[in-house]
């Protein structure tokens, strides 16, 4: 039942977008309108579409910029961090002009510059089991680029018990991992699953990082993200599938999660 009413949902959010493409938006998206993954169909539905960007750093503020840059039409960004300058390193979206700034303002200015017509918001908090609920009441799906296990499952859980569609990515040392999970009651795991599947016990900050390694990390989330809000379900994407990536040796390697028997976020023993 939960699937069912999401998809109904996102059919009907699709069918309301009435307004054809423009001169000026030919122009800007001409090379993604050339994919079939996209087309004018799928354009008008990422004019039409609402996403969450939640943590605005590395992964956060380069999936931010790709989703401005593709026409996603509304754009929630969420982060209460400010911008220090160990951040350079691997947040490309910030300069030494930004340090001390709010990122989640920083990174608006920055954005609205690229697009002014898209309908870009900014939140400088943390989230929390109290204010997710409504930071992604109105979203199609919800972007985690955060760096704490903590709250990576607080949106998890958040966004399964609306059914909004998922989609985590992380990076450490010269790996990076990625998860799409279309949230509802499908059989699938969740990221509560994965932390006990995988023994998950440490945070993305007690390690090092290589700044590129972010960014590839970043641009798979952003792409598989795309897709979605271009195509919906019928995205050649792949869903629930753990995804793990060596920048140093050029590998790929995925499993498919099953949902735990006892992830009290996923599991039902119904």
């Amino acid at each position: 039942m939960r699937f069912a009413n999401y998809r109904r949902r996102r059919v009907l959010h699709s069918h309301s977008f009435t307004q054809p493409l423009d001169k000026q938006d030919i122009q800007r998206y001409s090379r993604q309108l050339m994919l079939e993954s996209v087309e004018e169909d799928g354009q008008a539905k990422l004019a039409n579409s609402h996403a969450v960007v939640v943590g605005l750093g590395g992964l956060g503020s380069l999936v931010a910029r790709y989703l401005v840059g593709a026409g996603v039409g509304s754009i929630t960004l969420v982060d209460g961090d400010t911008v220090d300058i160990s951040n350079l390193q691997r947040q490309v979206t910030y300069n030494e002009m930004h340090l001390g700034e709010l990122k989640a303002k920083s990174l608006y200015n920055e954005l609205r510059k690229v697009n002014p017509k898209l309908n870009i918001k900014y939140k400088s908090l943390y989230v929390d089991s109290n204010n997710l609920p409504t930071l992604i009441s109105s979203a199609d799906c919800v972007l985690d680029c955060t760096d704490k296990i903590d709250t990576r499952k607080l949106i998890n859980a958040a966004t399964y018990r609306a059914s909004t569609p998922l989609f985590i990515a992380a990076a450490s040392g010269l790996s990076w991992q990625a998860l799409n999970l279309p949230q509802n009651s499908t059989g699938g795991g969740c990221y509560a699953c994965l932390v006990e599947y995988i023994n998950v016990r440490e945070d993305c900050l007690s390690k090092g990082v290589l700044g590129p390694v972010v960014g590839m990390a970043a641009c798979h989330q952003a792409t598989q993200a795309l897709l979605f809000l271009a195509k919906g379900f019928s995205a050649n994407i792949k869903w629930g599938h753990y995804l793990t990536g060596k920048a140093d040796l050029g590998s790929l390697k995925s499993f498919t999660l099953p949902s735990s028997s006892t992830c009290e976020v996923c599991h039902d023993p119904n």
